[in-house]
């Protein structure tokens, strides 16, 4: 028997779960493909140094994680339990949304704001990484797009 009050998930909140899921996957192995060998010769991107403004892919390694692997696992796990913590108030009262949603429209916002950081020091690439640029641009738009749909945000508004 199904518990009565367990919170309802609507289809486009269960579906923003499974991308960030499965986004932060791909994130902490992109990590740690750049932290395992910074220099970029591992994955194949070493020609891209001289064109980036740091001297290796560590401070990039570091972001991935944060901002591609964590963030969007943490994202998951709130939208999912919906948990709250005390450190989190601020965020629920500034945005009246639980803190997961702000977390995945931020992480939406993260991912368009790097690609146009990415073709600002890059250009816009050729064969698979610019298949990865449209990719995360088309990524970044659909967390933005989904976590606005109206079933979701009510499922992530504040009752209290």
């Amino acid at each position: 028997m199904a518990n009565e009050n367990a919170p309802t998930r609507p289809v486009a909140l269960k579906a923003l779960v499974a991308i960030q899921t499965i986004f932060a996957f791909v994130g902490v192995m992109s990590a740690y493909g750049m932290l395992a060998s910074p220099s970029g010769e591992g994955m194949g991107i070493s020609d891209f140094r001289d064109d980036l403004p740091v001297e290796d892919f560590t401070l990039v390694g570091l972001f991935f994680l944060a901002f591609y692997g964590i963030l969007p696992a943490m994202a998951a796990y709130g939208l999912w339990t919906r948990r709250r913590w005390r450190w989190t108030d601020p965020i629920n009262k500034w945005t009246g949304q639980h803190w997961s949603w702000t977390a995945t429209a931020a992480l939406g916002v993260i991912l368009i704001a790097w690609i146009v950081a990415e073709i600002y020091f890059l250009g816009l690439l050729s064969g698979i990484g610019g298949a990865l640029q449209a990719g995360m641009t088309i990524l970044g738009i659909l967390l933005l797009a989904m976590a606005m749909l109206p079933s979701v945000k009510s499922a992530t508004r504040l009752q209290d």
